[in-house]
């Protein structure tokens, strides 16, 4: 053979190797199993999931600790037998995926400031939950697994986390106010992808948890910029909720597709009973149904197993509305924040001189957004303001009841309120395990005691134990 020949033979073979070599990653992918995951997918996941888990939360125990529901069956919630209680994995699993959704949208090739300002709303909200549940709480390194291999997270302290929901909420403001479209599908299951929409919600967690720090920090000035700016949740149409469909079980209200004696275990607690009859207030019918015997009966809060099973077969307690929270897949909402709250976070900031602005204002428009919400006509809402009980005479007590009942199922937002004002005053149950105190935190998990011990006890340290009458940093102010 001659040398030309063999020559000619090497340079094809090396050509043939170098173009197999070069197109090998493409050649073997697989196009329907993506590498990454895209924006609006991970964007279905969080905004759906989020919801849906807040509001669970709230239906199952935000409203047995606020005592607008009670138990006859499992009451050991409410009598405060609690051991790993709350959202703690809940979230933390949740944030890795809300991180991506942000470094998505900060990545040049997929670069846009609305769905980064929905990632900022999120994560804020996240971990406004997480420290307001639990106090001290990994945040400045929760989510440094991937990136910097640190998998026994510091606690850092709540006033810090605040800092930090704060100025992410500040962030997606700004962000969202840039007004970026999103192409295509957006998978936001809350208001697809609208940036002005998703802005007024971002600005309503602001005043949430700026009146949340009050007791602590001079929070007018940012509260009246915000309220004067007027780019916050202020009307039915712009509440954060999340309709079902109803196609499935996973889109569907979830205690639809459960079993009727688990939604038979739940009544009408006597302390929310009071609330309405002194009212006349329409959300007891929409909310509950009268027993066998026609009546409304309230069933106490904290009562243990046995006496909770003897009340309920004496007295036959109201049960919620069947139509309504059992046999309808669609006709209950999913919710992270309504107007409702908004407008009483505005009336109770005016009473206390944080922001300028009518306190009855505000609060008569704090009870007709709740009211409206739940299908009352706006005669009826009219009437029942005018009630002498029910019109604003500048009681905190007074205001505070009503947000309680507007909070129905809002997570442990009610709760959240009772620890910062101790209103409306409630009382530990008649079978309670706590003594004389209403708790005001959840414990840590057990496996962070066994799985980050030294940051678990250092955090234990620092703010006093892990029990369940420990208060957190904004619940000890002395601003009022």
């Amino acid at each position: 053979m001659k040398t030309s020949n063999i020559v000619q033979i090497l340079v094809l073979a090396c050509l043939l190797v170098t173009g197999c070599t070069d197109n090998f990653e493409e050649i073997n992918s697989n196009p329907n199993a993506p590498e990454t995951v895209s924006a609006n997918l991970l964007t279905a996941t969080v905004t759906s999931e989020i919801t849906r888990t807040l509001t669970e939360e709230g239906y199952s125990d935000g409203n047995s600790i606020t005592q607008l529901m009670a138990k006859n069956n499992f009451p050991g919630f409410a009598q405060f037998d609690w051991s790993d209680q709350g959202m703690w994995n809940f979230f933390y699993g949740i944030l890795p995926e809300i991180d991506d959704i942000l470094q998505i949208s900060r990545n040049e090739e997929t670069q846009n400031s609305t769905y980064e300002g929905m990632a900022l709303t999120l994560r804020a909200l996240c971990f406004a939950n997480l420290t307001d549940l639990y106090g001290n709480v990994p945040y400045s390194e929760a989510l440094a697994g991937d990136t910097e291999g640190i998998f026994t997270p510091v606690y850092d302290s709540q006033e810090m986390i605040y800092n930090g929901v704060l100025q992410d909420l500040a962030d997606a403001d700004a962000a969202l106010a840039a007004n970026q479209s999103i192409s295509g599908t957006t998978g936001d299951v809350i208001y697809d992808g609208d940036p002005a929409r998703w802005r007024k919600l971002a600005n309503a967690l602001r005043l949430r948890y700026l009146l949340r720090i009050s007791k602590q920090r001079d929070v007018s000035q940012e509260m009246q910029a915000i309220t004067s700016a007027g780019n916050y949740i202020n009307s039915n149409a712009d509440n954060a909720t999340l309709t079902y469909s109803g196609t499935s079980n996973t889109d569907s209200w979830p205690q639809s597709t459960g079993r009727i004696g688990g939604f038979d275990e739940k009544s009408l607690c006597d302390t929310a009973l009071e609330y309405f009859n002194t009212f006349n207030d329409p959300r007891l019918d929409i909310w509950f149904d009268r027993n066998s015997e026609g009546k409304w009966v309230g069933m106490p809060i904290g009562l243990n197993q046995d006496n909770a099973r003897a009340f309920d077969d004496a007295n036959s307690p109201s049960r919620l509305d069947v139509d309504l929270f059992y046999y309808s897949r669609t006709g209950a909402q999913a919710y992270i924040i309504k107007n409702s709250e908004v407008q009483f976070i505005l009336a109770e900031a005016a009473e206390r001189g944080i922001i300028s602005g009518d306190a009855e204002a505000y609060y008569n428009a704090g009870v007709r957004a709740s009211l409206s919400y739940w299908g009352v006509d706006d005669t009826t809402i009219t009437a029942y303001l005018a009630q002498p009980a029910v019109s604003y005479n500048g009681s905190l007590e007074l205001l505070l009841t009503q947000k309680t009942i507007a909070l129905w199922n809002v997570d442990y937002q009610g709760w959240m309120n009772y620890r910062r004002t101790g209103l409306p005053a409630l009382q530990p149950g008649p079978d309670t395990l706590n003594g004389a105190l209403y708790p005001v935190r959840f414990l840590y998990p057990s496996s962070e005691q066994t799985l980050n011990t030294t940051n678990y006890q250092n955090a234990v340290s620092a703010m006093g134990g892990d029990n369940i009458n420990v208060k957190g940093w904004w619940e000890t102010g002395t601003r009022y």
